[in-house]
C-alpha cells in the first residue's frame, strides 16, 4: 500500500474501535433515489396488502397465514403463492471454452443449437433472458446489450434422471449442469414461501446487531440469537465462507464482507460504496444507504498509517473496495496483479490483494491475532492506545480491553518505526454517507448488504455499486437467478420489514430474481429496501425456533442451518 500521500488527518470524537471518520461515497444516487421521509411513532399499525404478491401470472392467488406476535409491537407473516410447473433441463456450456453456460451472441446461441440438432441432439432449445436494467447507469453493459442466450438439453422429471443424460452426453464432448428450468426461467408459476417480520416503531424490543461469542467464527443464527439474549434473528451480512465456492477463503470464516457496527463500534470496515441498513443513526432509527468508512492512526512521532482493514486476516481483501494499494487479480491467469483498475471499487466476485497492510483487532475478534508471515507484527495498545508491547512475527493474545494493530509489508516496517513503547498512538474513524454526513450515534449499529432494492418508493437495484459486475457490464445472470433471500425494508411510517423468502425447492418455494424481491418488498408497503444475505445463508428464527427451511443447492431436500458472520436480532426491552 503507497501511503506517502497520506498526510492528512481528521480526528473526531472517537468511535468504537477507532475513531469517526469521513469519505465521500462512489456512488452518487440520482434524484429519483432519494432516501424516504420516515414517519414518526404513532402511525397506523401494519396491515396486509389487499392484493396478490407481485409474483408470476396474474391468475395466481396469495394465501395469507394467520399473524402471530412474539412480542408487543412485532408481527409475524406467512405469504404462500404459485404451483409447480417446471422440470429439470441441462444447460450446456458454449463452446469452444465449455465454461459459459450464457452468451450475449444470439448467433452463437443459434449456431450451437444447429450444431447439436446436426448431431442427433433434436431435444437442444435455445432459451432467451430480457432482465431489466440496473439503476446505477455506470455499470450498465455497452449498449445496454442486457440480452442473454442459453441453450438447454431436454427436460426431465427430476434431477437424477437429468444427471443420467448429462453423463451420457458427455462422451461426446457436451457438458453442462443440471438446472431446474425455474432457476432461471423468464416467468416462473413459483410456489413461493414469504415470511415477514414486521416491527412497529413503538414495539417492545431493540433491534440491533449481533455475532457470536467471537467475530472470527461463524455462528448459526439460532445460536447468535440465544447468545445476544434475543427473541428472534434474521441472517445479516455476507461473510468468508468456507465453501469450494470461495477459493480465497482466508481463514476465518465469521469475517463479515463490508461494514459491520455494534453499539457504535465499528468491527468490519466497509467494501466503500456498498449498501447498508443502518440503525439508531444519526438521522433516525432505520436508514438504508450507501456508506464509506476510513480509519487512521497517528503515531507518537507523527507519522500516519490509514488502516487497511479491520478484524480479518491481512493480505486478502475479500470482494475489493478497500484503501490504497490494493491490488485487482490479473486481468489473464498467470499475469500480474494490479493490471486492471477500481481496486478501490467493489468486485463481489473478485478478491483484491495487498502486500503492504495494518489491520486493527479488538477482543471481540477472538482470543489471539491470526499468525502473520515472516516479518510480520502485532502492536499490543491498552484501551488508551498506549504501546505495550511489540512482537513479531505477528500472532498472540488479545488482552481484554485492548487492541492489537497488526502489520506486514511495509505496514509491519511502519510500526517497527514509529511504535514507541509507553506512549500512545492517536486513532480516528470516519463512518459517512454519500452526502459526507457522519452517520454515528452512541447506539449505532449497522450491517452491509446490497443491492439495495427499493429507494424512495420505486424500484432501484444498483448492483454495479455492490460489486455485481463483471470486468464487460454487469454480472445480467444475477437478475436472473432465484434464490433464497433475506431482506429488509422501511415503511413510510417507520416499521422494519425482515423478509426471508425460501428457495431452491422445487414445489415447496424456488426463491426469487433481485427485480422480484424489490417487488415483493414495495408489495409489503418498503419505501426502502435492501437485500442481505443470500441462498443458504437465510434464515429467520423466532423464540429458539426456525421458522423457514434454509437451503444449500436445488433440490437439497433436508433443512441446513448454516453458519453466518452476524445477524440482525430484536432484543426485549428491559422492563
Amino acid at each position: 500500500m503507497n501511503h506517502r500521500h497520506r498526510v492528512r488527518l481528521t480526528v473526531l470524537a472517537l468511535v468504537g474501535v477507532i475513531g469517526s471518520a469521513v469519505v465521500t461515497s462512489a456512488v452518487s444516487p440520482p434524484a429519483t433515489a432519494e432516501a424516504s421521509t420516515i414517519a414518526p411513532s404513532g402511525s397506523r399499525p401494519f396491515t396486509d396488502p389487499v392484493d396478490r404478491m407481485p409474483l408470476g401470472p396474474a391468475s395466481l392467488v396469495t394465501r395469507f397465514g394467520s399473524v402471530q406476535t412474539p412480542a408487543p409491537g412485532v408481527t409475524y407473516r406467512k405469504y404462500t403463492q404459485g404451483h409447480a410447473s417446471s422440470s429439470w433441463t441441462i444447460a450446456l456450456h458454449f463452446p469452444p471454452a465449455r465454461a459459459d453456460l450464457v452468451t450475449r451472441d444470439s448467433q452463437r446461441a443459434d449456431t450451437f443449437v444447429a450444431d447439436l440438432h446436426a448431431a442427433g441432439y433434436p431435444e437442444a432449445t435455445k432459451v432467451t433472458y430480457d432482465p431489466p436494467l440496473p439503476a446505477d447507469l455506470q455499470y450498465r453493459p455497452p449498449a445496454d446489450a442486457t440480452m442473454l442466450y442459453a441453450v438447454h438439453l431436454g427436460t426431465f422429471s427430476d434431477s437424477t434422471a437429468a444427471e443420467a443424460r448429462l453423463a451420457q452426453v458427455r462422451s461426446a464432448g457436451i457438458t453442462g449442469v443440471v438446472e431446474h428450468q425455474a432457476f432461471r426461467e423468464q416467468v416462473s408459476t413459483g410456489p413461493w414461501e414469504v415470511r415477514a417480520l414486521v416491527v412497529e416503531p413503538d414495539a417492545a424490543v431493540t433491534i440491533g446487531a449481533a455475532h457470536g461469542p467471537e467475530l472470527r467464527s461463524a455462528d448459526r443464527v439460532r445460536d447468535i440469537a440465544r447468545y445476544a439474549g434475543a427473541l428472534a434473528g434474521v441472517n445479516a451480512s455476507e461473510f468468508d465462507i468456507d465453501s469450494p465456492n470461495n477459493p480465497d477463503f482466508n481463514g476465518f470464516d465469521g469475517d463479515p464482507l463490508g461494514i459491520y457496527v455494534q453499539g457504535n463500534n465499528l468491527l468490519s470496515e466497509a467494501v466503500n460504496g456498498r449498501t447498508a441498513l443502518l440503525l439508531n443513526g444519526a438521522n433516525g432509527p432505520l436508514r438504508i444507504t450507501e456508506l464509506t468508512s476510513t480509519t487512521t492512526v497517528k503515531a507518537p512521532d507523527g507519522a500516519q498509517w490509514q488502516v487497511d482493514g479491520l478484524h480479518r486476516k491481512p493480505g486478502k481483501i475479500a470482494h475489493c473496495g478497500g484503501v490504497g494499494g490494493d491490488l485487482r487479480p490479473p486481468s489473464t491467469p498467470g499475469g500480474t496483479p494490479g493490471d486492471l483498475p477500481y481496486a478501490d471499487q467493489p468486485w463481489r466476485f473478485e478478491t483484491c490483494t495487498d502486500p503492504d497492510e495494518i489491520v486493527v483487532f479488538r477482543p471481540e475478534w477472538g482470543t489471539e491475532t491470526p499468525v502473520g508471515p515472516t516479518g510480520s507484527v502485532d502492536v499490543v495498545v491498552d484501551g488508551n492506545w498506549v504501546a505495550k508491547q511489540l512482537r513479531s512475527p505477528a500472532g498472540g493474545p488479545i488482552p481484554a480491553g485492548a487492541r492489537v494493530l497488526q502489520g506486514i509489508g511495509a505496514g509491519g516496517q511502519w510500526l517497527r518505526d514509529h511504535t514507541v513503547l509507553n506512549k500512545a498512538f492517536q486513532p480516528g474513524t470516519q463512518i459517512l454517507d454519500p452526502q459526507g454526513q457522519r452517520v454515528t450515534s452512541p447506539t449505532f449499529a449497522a450491517v452491509s448488504g446490497g443491492p439495495a432494492l427499493v429507494r424512495g418508493g420505486q424500484v432501484w437495484i444498483n448492483v454495479g455499486a455492490n460489486g455485481y459486475r463483471s470486468r464487460d457490464g454487469y454480472h445480467t445472470s444475477l437478475f436472473l437467478d432465484r434464490h433464497p433471500r433475506t431482506l429488509a425494508g422501511i415503511t413510510a411510517a417507520g416499521q422494519l420489514l425482515l423478509v426471508v423468502i425460501d428457495g431452491r425447492r422445487p414445489g415447496v418455494s424456488v426463491g426469487v430474481t433481485m427485480p422480484e424481491a424489490a417487488a415483493v418488498m414495495r408489495w409489503l408497503g418498503a419505501v426502502d429496501a435492501i437485500m442481505l444475505g443470500i441462498g443458504g445463508d437465510s434464515t429467520l428464527v423466532i423464540n429458539d425456533i426456525l421458522y423457514n427451511r434454509p437451503t444449500d443447492y436445488w433440490g437439497h431436500e433436508p433443512v441446513t442451518e448454516r453458519r453466518v458472520g452476524n445477524a440482525i436480532v430484536l432484543l426485549p426491552k428491559a422492563g
